[in-house]
Formats: structure tokens, sequence, C-alpha cells
């Protein structure tokens, strides 16, 4: 054999091993496993609301900074928020600076923690920040605590004068040249000195030096390293955060699946594959999942609770198509073709009528067209006829018209197509409620269309696409459904979604009934008034129990053993409006046709119904057994008037500050004033959480079980 062929063998020998060893792991933290890393640090919290290192182990705030950082990556939640905020406060001392426990000596480091902490929790005021920049200016001396410092003062968003001094010994790090040089730490050092810099507000001078010795620094199975030692999850950490800040993705699958061979079965990750798990290497595995992501252009976190999954990762079982165009990959669904002389699609084999449906794409290179199906049905030959969220150059986020009308029907928005990434991933959100289609790319309203030919079908088949044309490759995963109510005008007696209408003085109001399964006149049932928020306001009846509660009545199996009133407001919720009397009104009328127990009427909502929900409470205090606030807060001027009525609240930290801060300050009111209200923040999400709070395990449970003495 030649020595150019020994070479090629060799080559040919370590691609393999690579592949190996990253390929089986490549899709690293799926919805699963962030759901299983959620819970095992939500465990490690401790009843003074700190979090210790281990289970069992006494809170630390070098602990609780960290457990707080991962739930927010993996979107868990503080088990008590409240008491974690305390905890954290009463680290801090005298002088600015922060200790690891309560009345312990402070320094720099713990500082930093305390710091980053207090930002997770949104109680970083002007004054904590001023104390900690003069503590950082007499304390921070050595490199990791500079280091650190600007970390926590970037978190913060604040700056100290200290920065052009405490830069200095990161300035040693470059060579005379602006480079790295090509030792063992080139990369270690590029990615602090880049990220470090960064942090400050500064500009590198060198971007490109930095970024080519942290990319030349990537070691064979994906992860870096520091001492020319073996790969580690803290090293590629220091060097992933500059290449996040600079906008560059390394080998984004070989990194991946060094990450899953730090994973453990709980749930945990240890800084190298074979070590014990430990929160330190589960924060740097997560936020270094999370940039990749980001890098990558998808969302940070995955929305799966009150959604059935479609496609398992594993094989194509629910779904019919030509198995030589599609395939699982990876834990990806493939459409790849040669090239072709005609449409192909993969199709689901159960229709749904009014639905959700959310799932993550990519076209390789950009370049191909695609799309996915909607209450379509099969035609002769290979074709599908029904609506069509269009994927490819020139109909990206289009709603098409697939072999029925064969045109576009609404064409992507502008400010959609400025979320898409051609070449990476994206994600539709597709909704057909009725008349009305929506679809979302990337968060952003792409298309809004209601249809008016009566005749077009309202349910049908989902499929993904593969065009006819030059060969081409599209990738999809995280394919997942919410079905949701189809109120009809049937026998209001008989289980199911029916549409109702009660008169008022303003004139006949709408408004969905939700009958369970097995309803039996002889007995009595809890009754449970649900407030839409301010996007489902209208008059059609239908839209409130299609958004929230609805759809976790849907997905809950058997349904919930209650008899559920959804009105629908034009304007407000508010107590003396029209719109709550309409809803007040609807409730009698439901209480007086079915078997309702007037001592558990149970008053639920969200965004708007969530506040409208407190306040009909403040008005009518009689009337309910319990209340559910979802996104929504009550005025916490009125909380006397509602103390004793057992409550559950339910926000995202990423929310408004006056919706998130409105609903903690109200959980705190209730609290000082001897109730017992539950409370949940879901770490960094926003406003759309009511998918989340009302498919919680026991919620549900709950509400049913509460009875006005």
């Amino acid at each position: 054999m030649s020595n150019g062929s020994l070479r090629t063998m060799r080559r040919l020998i370590a691609t393999l091993a690579v592949a190996l060893v990253c390929g089986t792991f490549a899709r690293a933290q799926s919805p699963a496993d962030f759901a299983q890393t959620a819970a095992y640090v939500a465990a490690l919290q401790n009843k003074d609301g700190g979090f210790g290192a281990a289970a069992g182990q006494p809170s630390s705030l070098g602990s609780t900074s960290t457990a707080l950082r991962i739930l927010h990556y993996v979107g868990g939640s503080v088990p008590d928020v409240i008491g974690c905020i305390k905890f954290v406060k009463s680290c801090q001392v005298d002088g600015g600076g922060f200790a690891q426990t309560p009345g312990g000596k402070p320094d720099s480091l713990t500082t930093s923690s305390g710091l980053m902490a207090a930002a997770e929790l949104k109680i970083a005021d002007q004054k904590m920040i001023d104390s900690a920049i003069a503590y950082f200016h007499d304390n921070s001396k050595a490199f990791e605590e500079v280091r650190l410092a600007i970390a926590a003062l970037e978190a913060v968003q604040a700056k100290s004068p200290d920065y052009e001094r405490w830069l200095e010994p990161f300035h040693k790090l470059r060579q005379p040249d602006g480079g790295f040089g090509g030792g063992a730490d080139a990369a270690f050092n590029a990615g602090t000195y880049a990220a470090t810099v960064l942090r400050t507000g500064a500009t590198l001078e060198n971007p490109g030096a930095a970024v080519a010795a942290i990319k030349a620094g990537q070691q064979a199975d994906g992860g870096w390293s520091k001492n020319g030692g073996p790969s580690d999850l803290g090293s590629s950490y220091r060097v992933m955060r500059a290449l996040f800040m600079l906008k560059e993705k390394p080998d984004v699958d070989r990194l991946l699946g060094f990450i899953a061979r730090c994973r453990h079965s709980d749930g945990s990750y240890s800084s190298t594959p074979g070590t014990p798990g430990n929160l330190g290497g589960t924060y740097t595995a997560t936020i270094i999942t999370n940039w990749l992501r980001r890098l990558g252009g998808e969302a940070p976190v995955v929305e799966t609770a009150g959604y059935t999954p479609m496609f398992n990762g594993k094989d194509l079982t629910g779904w019919e198509g030509d198995t030589s165009v599609w395939s699982v990959r990876d834990g990806l669904l493939v459409g790849k073709s040669n090239g072709l002389d005609h449409n192909e699609f993969l199709a689901f084999r159960e229709p749904y009528r009014d639905f959700v449906l959310s799932l993550s794409f990519r076209l390789i290179d950009g370049s191909g067209n695609s799309g996915v199906q909607f209450r379509s049905v099969r035609i002769p030959g290979t074709e599908m006829s029904g609506y069509q969220a269009d994927i490819g150059e020139g109909y990206w986020a289009s709603l098409y018209d697939e072999s029925r009308r064969n045109k576009t029907l609404v064409k992507g928005s502008e400010d959609a197509l400025k979320k898409l990434n051609k070449d990476g991933w994206n994600r539709y959100v597709v909704r057909a409620f009725g008349d009305k289609i929506t679809i979302h790319l990337n968060g952003a309203l792409a298309v809004e269309y209601r249809e008016t030919d009566p005749a077009v079908a309202r349910d049908g088949l989902i499929a993904v696409q593969v065009h006819g044309g030059p060969p081409m490759e599209v990738q999809f995963k995280n394919i997942q459904i919410q079905r949701v109510p189809s109120p009809d005008d049937a026998d209001a007696k008989t289980p199911g979604f029916h549409l109702q209408s009660v008169d008022t003085e303003k004139g006949a109001y709408k408004y969905t009934v939700y009958v369970p399964e097995g309803y039996d006149a002889s007995k009595t049932y809890p009754a449970i008034l649900f407030l839409h928020g301010g996007g489902e306001r209208g008059n059609d009846g239908k839209i409130p129990s299609q958004v929230g509660f609805g759809p976790a009545i849907v997905h809950r199996p058997g349904g919930v053993p209650a008899v559920v009133v959804f009105p629908q407001a034009r304007e407000t919720w508010k107590a003396d409006s029209d719109d709550a009397k309409a809803a007040l009104k609807a409730l009698d009328a439901v209480s007086s046709t079915y078997k309702v127990d007037p001592k558990r009427v149970i008053v639920t909502g969200l965004s708007m119904g969530g506040m409208g929900s407190l306040s009909l409470a403040a008005k009518y205090p009689e009337k309910f057994a319990a209340a559910v606030l979802v996104c929504g807060p009550g005025k916490v001027e009125d909380v006397e008037k509602f103390k004793n009525l057992p409550i559950r609240g339910y926000v995202g930290d990423a929310d408004s500050p006056r919706i998130h801060l409105g609903m903690r300050s109200l959980i705190e009111a209730l609290r000082a004033a001897g109730a017992h209200p539950g409370y949940t923040e879901f770490r960094g999400v926003g406003h759309l959480i009511w998918d989340r709070a009302y498919n919680d395990p026991d919620l549900i449970d709950w509400m049913l079980a509460q009875r006005r003495p």
C-alpha cells in the first residue's frame, strides 16, 4: 500500500470512528431530556429555598445560581420561587458582597454568583447593582475573579469603571501578531479572551483569529480541552461562549455527540464521559445546547405540554408513503430525492379537523421545494389535494392550495421572512380553527386566512412533501399536534362541546358548554368557568374553547368530570362589564340545565381572563370555590376580598414585567395576608404558557377537589 493510500485509509478510519462515536447521539437533548433534567435540578431545592449541589446537601448560593440557570435553559420551574428569592437575598451582606450561605463571609466569586442569581430572579435593583460594582472594585483581583465579575455585570446589564484595568491580563493571552499561537491552549485562550472582551461591550481587533483558533482546537470527539488534556464540558463552554457571541458555528454534530456521552440516566451531565453527573456539568451541557440551537435557528425550548407526538424519531410508524423517498435518519424524518418528475407525500394516517400543528424543518442548502399539507386528501396517483404551508424559494411561509385551486392563497409576511433561516432549522406552527387558518414561522405571524368557500373541507390528512424537480433533501423533527375542540349544535345533553346562546340586555351572547363523558343527571358535578384571553375576543362562541382549557380537556384521557362554560367577551372581563355579566348569566343557565353543585364552581382564565377571574372573585366571593390564574394577575389592593379563596397562579418569567412581576406581587401579598396560594414561574418562557399550566399533572384534580365551606 502506498503512503498516499495509507494516509487515505487512516483518514477514513478516523472519520468512521468519529461517526460511530457521534452519529447515534446527534440529538443530544430532546424535549423529554429537557424535562428529565428539569426534574433532576428541581429536586435539589431545600426547604430554605436554596439549592444543594446534590440531593440531601445543604443549600449554597453557588448551587442556587447554577440551578436557576439550568432550569432557564431547559424551560423548567423552581418549586418554591418565593423561597428562593428570600434565600438569595439573605446571602447578601453589608458592603454589597454575597456569601455562600446566610451569615457567611463574602468573596468576589460568590458575589458574582449572587448577582447572576439575582438577575435570573429579576430582583437585581439599582442599589444591589451599585453595591456589587463597589465590592468588585475593592475585591476582584485574580484572573477568575475578574472574569466572573465581568460576567455578572453583563447579566444585570451594568458596567464597571474598572474594565480597562481588568482587561490588561486578558490581553496577554494573545500573541504579538494578534493571534493565539498553535499550542494546546490556543482555543481555550482565544475563547476566554474573546468572550471576556465582548462581555464588557468592547469589540475585538481581530475576531477572525479567535474564531480560527477555536475551530482548530475542536477535538475529534467534538469537545475542547485545556492544557492538552481530554475534552471536557467546562473548556467547551468557555470557547463556545465566544463562538456564540461571534455568531459562529463549530462542528455541531460532533459537539452534540460529546454532550450526549456526558449525559446520565437521571438527567444530569458530567464534565467528561464516564464520570458522575453534577450541577456544573449539567449547566455547561444545557447552555451549550441552548447556544447551538439558537445558532441553528431553532427555538431554545420546544413546547410539548398538551401536544401529542406524530413522529417517534425511530421509524415511520403511523405514516404512509414511498420509502424510497422517505426515511428516518439520526432521529429526523428525511425526504430525499435524486430527482423526481412528480411530487411525493408522506401522510399521517389519522385525519384531523381543528388543531395546532407544530414542527421543525430544514431544507438542505436552502434548495428545492417542500411543504406541509393539512386538511388534505390523497388523489389518484401521487398527489394530495388541500392546504399547504409552503417551503422553498419564492414560496417560503406561504399558504398554497395544492392540486385544488393550484395557487398561493396568502404569501408569507415580510416580518416572518425576516426570521427565515434558509439553510438552517425553522419552525412552523399551523393553527386550523374552523374557517380560520394561521401560520407562524419562527414565532412571527406569516399567514392569516379565512376560508369563505363552504365546499372546501374543514378536515383531512396531514402530510409532508418532496416536490418534483432536481435532487433535494428536506428534514423534519419535533412533529407534534394538539387537537382542539370543534363545538357543534348537537343535543346539549350529550357529552362533548356544544355551542349555546344566552339572552342579555345587550343581545344574544354565544358560548360553548362542555358536557363530560358519561354525564349522569342523577349526580351533581363541579362547574368550571373559563375566561379566555384578549386574542379570543369576538362573538362566534367557539374560539374560547379552542385555546387554553378546552384543548387540555381533549388531551386528558377521559376528559374532565365537570361541566365547563366557555363564554366569549367582546371587550373585557372586568366584573362590572357587560361581558362579565353575560358570562355569569351563561354560568347560571348551565347551572340550571345541568346538575351543578353550587359549592364547587371554579373560575379560571388566561391573560385578560386571569385578571377577569380575580375581578369576578373580588366582586362575588360567595360564588366561587377556587380560582386559577394563568399569566393574568389580579389587583393587589383587592387581596382582602379574595384572600380566603384557594388560588393557584402560573406565569412565565420571560413575560412582560407587568405580568410576571405583577403575578409575583399578588402571590406575595396573598401570603402576607395569611393565604397559601400555589405559584409556578416557568423559567425562560414568555406569555404563551397556558398549555403548560392547564396540563400541569395535578392542576385539574386540584380544581375538582375544591369546595366552598
